[in-house]
């Protein structure tokens, strides 16, 4: 050092005398002397008029000082180099500034990303789980258009030009794909920043997965109030007449007035048709349960036994494994039944060249039971398979599609759940239930 002022001594400590008896290595820190040496030479060669760098110096009491140094280099007229001249700008606070607004990014609960060139530049902590990604390495300098769901591209690519063109997008949601194939829907506000030559983007996302499915339990649950609803109205106006016409009936019967056959059949038909009501009035109100402490093998027994004769009519057997040594619930057996039958029936459908059924029970853990209906058909595809609760949805030809919610309410009110796998070898309906203690 030739020469220094005032200035860089109050900023180090050293008098004017010290420093000058110093080098320029001896005042900075070993790690950050080789990018400014490298600097400096490219300086020296003429690949650079001149550069700003970010670095630390030591002070006098053997503690960093982060400084902005502006390097230019003097030449002779013949181009020879003469001297560097080093601005030292002191941006210690500025520095503890950014390392507190970056941390406060890193450990935020939302997603908060920076894309440059369409390409991800940096990801906080936050952001990697919402991608389940392990590693910053495995999104840095990727496309930030490969996770956007496909569906999703072309307008996603609308915002991004939007926000490269200095406008801010609010609150927008979307879907990003994440590395194990899943997809997670997300709100994200993004805005631009200048990065000298044109806008990055940041973007800060917030998961509304569980808010999505919120949404979209609600708007079941008002569907089937409304088929609640529908199906009391016409229950109470058909059961009316029927009353009347079943009194009537069993007069005229009595009386010997008419064949004794026909009359059979269409009492037959009435309490059909009273059963069908019946079914249709679940829909319209909660019914008193009946809950008592009984052996869920004696039911699932009971069930197997009604639904035998269909079974052997599709030339399909049911195999009943029991893998606990207790099996005592409290429910409503009833109800129980009425969904043993419906899961039943279904695979049955599925299997129209017949094979087995299984009905295994499990211990799940100290507190629970899983009951497993495992059939062998085709399987159920994916796109019907995320749409199996909503109400009205069949692909039955004479079906309401009411027949998975009302199986699903039910397991429910037994403070029970429900699963549903598929594959093109077969679907097994899982049913979790507490067990009494």
């Amino acid at each position: 050092m030739l020469k220094v002022n005032p200035s860089l001594s109050h900023i180090l400590g050293f008098t004017e005398n010290e420093l000058i008896s110093l080098t320029l290595r001896d005042i900075t820190f070993s790690e950050d002397f080789v990018k400014l040496d490298d600097y400096i030479s490219q300086l020296l060669l003429g690949k650079i008029s001149s550069h700003q760098i970010e670095t630390r110096l030591l002070h006098k009491h053997n503690y960093g000082i982060w400084t902005l140094l502006s390097i230019s280099l003097v030449q002779s007229n013949e181009g020879n180099p003469l001297y560097l001249i080093i601005q030292v700008q002191n941006i210690t606070e500025r520095k503890k500034v950014e390392e507190r607004y970056f941390n406060f990014i890193e450990r935020s609960s939302e997603a908060m990303i920076i894309i440059s060139n369409r390409k991800i530049q940096y990801i906080n902590e936050t952001g990697l789980k919402f991608l389940n990604i392990s590693e910053k390495e495995e999104i840095i300098g990727k496309t930030v258009i490969d996770f956007i769901h496909p569906d999703k591209r072309n307008i996603s690519v609308n915002y991004i030009n939007r926000v490269e063109a200095g406008e801010t997008i609010y609150r927008i949601e979307e879907i990003f794909g994440r590395v194990d194939g899943k997809f997670i829907n997300v709100e994200f506000t993004a805005f631009p920043v200048y990065n000298g030559e044109k806008n990055d983007m940041h973007v800060i996302m917030k998961d509304i997965s569980e808010k999505k499915k919120t949404e979209q339990f609600l708007l079941n649950s008002e569907k089937l109030n409304v088929a609640g609803q529908l199906a009391a109205g016409i229950a109470h106006e058909v059961r009316n007449p029927l009353t009347a016409i079943k009194g009537f009936l069993q007069i005229m019967d009595r009386e010997s007035i008419g064949s004794k056959m026909y009359f059979d059949v269409l009492l037959s038909e009435v309490n059909r048709i009273e059963l069908v009501l019946t079914e249709l009035l679940l829909l319209s109100k909660p019914q008193n349960t009946k809950h008592k402490f009984i052996n869920l093998e004696s039911i699932i027994e009971q069930v197997i036994s009604l639904m035998s004769t269909q079974a052997i009519l599709h030339n399909i057997e049911i195999k009943k494994e029991i893998n606990t040594d207790t099996c005592m619930i409290s429910c409503d057996e009833n109800q129980l039944k009425q969904v043993f039958i419906n899961f039943i029936k279904n695979s049955i459908e599925a299997m129209p060249n017949g094979g087995p059924i299984y009905i295994k029970v499990f211990k799940r853990d100290n507190d629970s039971i899983l009951i497993h209906i495992i059939d062998r058909g085709s399987g159920i595809p994916a796109e019907i398979l995320k749409r199996i609760w909503e109400p009205f949805f069949t692909t039955k030809e004479k079906g309401t599609g009411l027949g998975m919610m009302i199986c699903n309410n039910i397991i429910e009110n037994h403070n029970g759940k429900l699963q549903i796998s598929s594959s093109p070898n077969g679907t097994t309906i899982g049913i979790i239930l507490p067990l009494n203690k």
